[in-house]
């Protein structure tokens, strides 16, 4: 059974916890009898279409013209959206594919995914009241928009309150991945025996870990290929490096935990294969001459079979990452940081 500080188990708890669902829209989108990402690529197009049309009321761009820094702001909301979504399906298959490595009932299981894709009311809280300070210095260190401010006061009123969701949804969405890191621990430490011939279960959120990673990582790279103020606004500096730091972190912090109990399992397993082998070469040494002769083929087959299992045991790795994760967070690493290289060549080439 779960613990009580990790599983609510009353109706009414599991009811609170359940009306903590962030946010509202997300929920909202998700219950329509219609294509989800279809509805979240609409609302983003439309939303595109709204930004722009602002520059356009402001006199600040030609009507008709779609400005490339313009159109990328609705796309953070949206994509943070998005993402929770996409990534909250990824942590339920994670959670099934470690289900046989836990010894839970169905009730207790089902509870645990919940609290996997469901974040608390208190935390949300903390991360808009956050998020409602940094969009602050983020509007105070724009000089488009302290100038829109004396040229079309409610146009900039409406541009600071879609700042503010986006900032929002952007600190809700880095929440989700402090909380999904931390439930994966919580999930890591229940495990009771471990089984390096069956090591699906250990690799099983291997995938939540990296594709979190990756989708941070091509925030930022997007956010530096759209946005020129990305290293020289403060606020955007300090959310670049929450996003690097949470990719980072996404990546290598969950799986610490189950790589440890992979290695001291291996270490048990090692240790006994080694004791094993050992008292089969003490009792062949010490058996009468004869009978060693007639036994020679057995012990040199049991021995044989022995170092082959040891073998086996070697070779098992104890990085709990599944073929493929590794290289595809290293290329999302990469790309971030030739970001501002492949502007600079686009620059050259174009401008």
């Amino acid at each position: 059974m779960l613990s009580k500080r990790l599983t609510p188990t009353s109706r009414d708890a599991r009811h609170t916890h359940q009306a903590n669902r962030f946010p509202a829209l997300s929920h909202w989108i998700q219950q329509l009898p219609i294509w989800v990402w279809a509805v979240y690529l609409v609302i983003l197009g439309l939303l595109i279409v709204v930004f722009n049309a602002l520059a356009w009321f402001a006199g600040l761009v030609p009507v008709g013209t779609f400005d490339l820094y313009r159109s990328s702001i609705p796309c953070y909301p949206i994509g943070s959206m998005m993402l929770m979504v996409y990534l909250n399906r990824v942590a339920r298959r994670a959670l099934a594919n470690f289900r046989p490595a836990l010894a839970i009932s169905n009730r207790d299981y089902s509870d645990l995914e919940h609290q996997l894709t469901t974040m608390p009311r208190r935390g949300i809280q903390i991360t808009l009241l956050l998020s409602f300070g940094l969009v602050a210095v983020y509007l105070a260190n724009t000089p488009y928009i302290l100038i829109l401010i004396q040229q079309s006061p409610l146009i900039a009123m409406i541009e600071g309150a879609f700042y503010t969701f986006a900032f929002a949804l952007m600190g809700v969405y880095f929440y989700h991945t402090l909380w999904q890191l931390w439930m994966v621990n919580r999930i890591h430490a229940m495990l009771t025996d471990i089984d390096l011939f069956n090591r699906a279960p250990l690799y099983a959120f291997s995938r939540l870990s990296s594709r979190t990673g990756i989708s941070l990582l091509l925030m930022n790279f997007f956010g530096i290929v759209t946005d020129p103020a990305t290293f020289s606004n403060v606020a955007l500096i300090n959310v670049t490096v929450m996003a690097f730091v949470l990719a980072v972190l996404s990546f290598l912090l969950p799986l610490q935990g189950i790589s440890r109990r992979i290695i001291a399992e291996k270490r048990r397993l090692l240790q006994a294969i080694n004791q094993h082998f050992g008292a089969l070469v003490h009792e062949m040494y010490a058996a009468d001459d004869s009978l060693a002769t007639n036994d020679a083929p057995q012990n040199a087959q049991l021995l044989h079979s022995v170092a082959t299992t040891r073998s086996i045991v070697e070779s098992i790795p104890t990085l709990p990452w599944e073929r493929g994760t590794l290289i595809g967070f290293a290329l999302a690493f990469l790309l971030t940081f030739m970001g501002r290289v492949l502007i600079a060549v686009i620059a050259s080439l174009f401008i």
